[in-house]
């Protein structure tokens, strides 16, 4: 099943960013697209948004009219807050996130090697937020890939980066 964290759920409680508190559970919706986007591995489908991995690269597609279509519009924004792209992280790293938009988020997600974080977050605007989590089970040494997911009704970002945890 694919969750991924509303954050018009998240902003809407007035919660503090990364590190200063936060949710004690993560708010979680499940739905699916019957035929996900690709090449690559679908991380999220949920009605006409998925998000697609292929090899170091994240796409967020917006499916109208029956076709996949990646968004790079760039209307939503992705700061990587950790860990640093292609730095060194520990086995159960906090990864996070700041998405930001014009109009209000309504959705976001983070992932570590294709499975997803239960995530908590807050927002010191509907348009702005921070996303964290940490891996269920400590990392393998060697490399690791990330993604962070945000959209607002109309438009969506998906970015990867790299990690290595020594």
């Amino acid at each position: 099943m694919r969750r991924v964290v509303p954050i018009v759920l998240v902003l809407a409680a007035g919660l503090s960013l990364a590190g200063c508190g936060g949710m004690d559970q993560a708010a979680t919706t499940t739905t699916t697209a019957a035929k996900p986007p690709g090449p690559g591995k679908t991380l999220y489908a949920g009605g006409p948004w998925a998000v697609v991995v292929d090899g170091g690269k994240a796409t967020a597609f917006h499916q109208v009219e029956g076709t996949w279509t990646p968004d790079t519009s760039g209307v939503v924004k992705i700061r990587i807050l950790g860990p640093d792209p292609d730095g060194t992280a520990a086995r159960r790293p906090q990864v996070a996130a700041e998405i930001s938009a014009k109009k209000p988020l309504v959705e976001s997600g983070l992932w570590v090697d294709g499975e997803e974080l239960p995530v908590k977050g807050g927002g010191i605007t509907p348009t702005r937020g921070t996303i964290y989590g940490t891996t269920g089970t400590p990392l393998a040494k060697g490399k690791h890939l990330a993604v962070a997911y945000g959209r607002t009704d109309r438009h969506a970002t998906a970015v990867a980066w790299s990690f290595r945890v020594s």
